[in-house]
């Protein structure tokens, strides 16, 4: 299961790349591959590098921006999550979503591409960023409320928090601590995604 925004686009056989992950590993609940950008004409013009994805980074905030239009899951975790988007949220019911995904399961990042994100003025995520962050925040503040545990998480939350809005002191802190925390090993990442010919195995 997965969809796409209006003016957004899936890459060339990338749901092909989708099928064939879900078939060679069904453990695999939920995939997402390498962060692309369209033009407004419709030309790739962005391939980010392979992200990898941690539930406690991705409430910390340090890794936050799973990119929708490549991500993918099965119908069994999308029921175990509730079955349903939220309509509380309009362009932040992604995020939402993922919050619930990670509850039951890690997402696996694929080194191929499946869709991406079309740029153009009218989107709804990048017309309003300041909102849309200021939402996602609220969801990850919401999430972390419920959980026993993840002290780090809650403290990196409460230190940006008081960084932001302090101009220098927040672009510091976004390159050491937001930047740093997103490239450094995780005990729960999971292992990436990667073709050799046509066949998948994990790395």
């Amino acid at each position: 299961m997965g969809w796409l925004n209006s003016s957004d686009m899936l890459q060339l056989n990338g749901l092909f790349v989708v099928g064939s992950v879900f078939a060679v590993f069904p453990h695999i609940e939920w995939l997402t591959g390498r962060p692309t950008k369209f033009s407004p004409s419709g030309m790739t013009v962005g391939i980010w590098p392979v992200p990898r994805w941690s539930r406690m980074r991705f409430l910390a905030g340090a890794n936050k921006y799973v990119q929708q239009e490549s991500t993918y899951w099965r119908r069994s975790l999308w029921e175990k999550a509730g079955g349903a988007l939220s309509t509380e949220f309009r362009a932040e019911g992604d995020f939402e979503l993922w919050v619930r995904f990670f509850r039951h399961a890690q997402l696996y990042s694929v080194d191929a591409l499946v869709g991406g994100y079309r740029s153009h003025e009218e989107a709804l995520s990048s017309s309003n960023m300041p909102k849309y962050d200021h939402t996602c925040d609220a969801i990850a503040d919401r999430e972390l409320a419920t959980l026993s545990g993840a002290r780090a998480a809650k403290l990196f939350r409460r230190i940006s928090r008081f960084v932001k809005p302090i101009p220098k002191v927040r672009g510091l802190w976004q390159r050491a601590a937001m930047n740093l925390l997103y490239r450094l090993p995780a005990n729960d990442f999971p292992p990436v995604v990667r073709s050799s010919w046509d066949d998948w195995y994990l790395s």
